[in-house]
This record gives C-alpha cells, structure tokens and sequence, in this order.
C-alpha cells in the first residue's frame, strides 16, 4: 500500500483529497503546514508528498527545500498560485492547479507512482 503526505491549511481540500484517496486504498497522513509535515514525513515511510504552497509557519516552498537535503521522494505541488513557483528548479516535482473535481490529482498520483 503507497503511503501519501498531503499537506494543506485548507481543512475541506486536505479531507476532500484524504477521502478520496483513502477510498482508493491508499495510506494517507495528512498535515496542516509545513512544521507538522516534516514531523509526519520523519516517522513515516512516505512515497508521495501533496503539497500547498501558501500555508502558516512553515510553507511548501521552505518543506520543499528542506526535504530536497534528505530526500527525492516525489512532490505534487497542488496549489491554487501556480503562478507562486517555479517547478523547473527541482527534481522530481509536478504542479497542479487546485480544482474541486480530483481527477486530475488522482491521474498525476498514479502515473507519478506507476500503479
């Protein structure tokens, strides 16, 4: 079974994505900012990081970067800012524009993970 990091201060966007991949059969961790997921992602065995940008404390872009030191685990930034970030300077990440309708972030995930 994949486990997934989703992290998101968006309460109905991080537990509409946990419950649909949850449904799917999927382990799903689930953060509401970046401090609390480099917690999460230090005590699990994670194989795929859903990412916000615009988050307190800590946000995608600074987990991202501290990540990266340790990690080449694949990140889908899932940001309603795409315009916030520039993905070309790291490896092993995709972007994706926030949408009420998940098919699109369940399509990436799969093809990311090759299931």
């Amino acid at each position: 079974m994949k486990t997934l990091l989703i992290v998101d201060d968006d309460d109905n966007i991080r537990l509409l994505i946990r419950d649909e991949f949850c449904d799917l059969n999927y382990n799903v961790i689930t953060a509401v900012n970046g401090e609390e997921a480099l917690i999460s992602f230090s005590e699990e065995d994670v194989d795929l990081v859903i990412l916000d940008l615009r988050m307190p404390k800590l946000d995608g872009v600074q987990f991202l970067e501290r990540i990266r030191k340790t990690s080449k685990v694949p990140i889908i930034i899932y940001t309603a800012n795409p315009g916030d970030f520039n993905i070309g300077d790291y490896e092993s990440v995709e972007m994706l524009t926030k949408s009420p309708d998940t098919g699109n972030l369940l399509k990436l995930v799969e093809a990311t993970l090759n299931v």
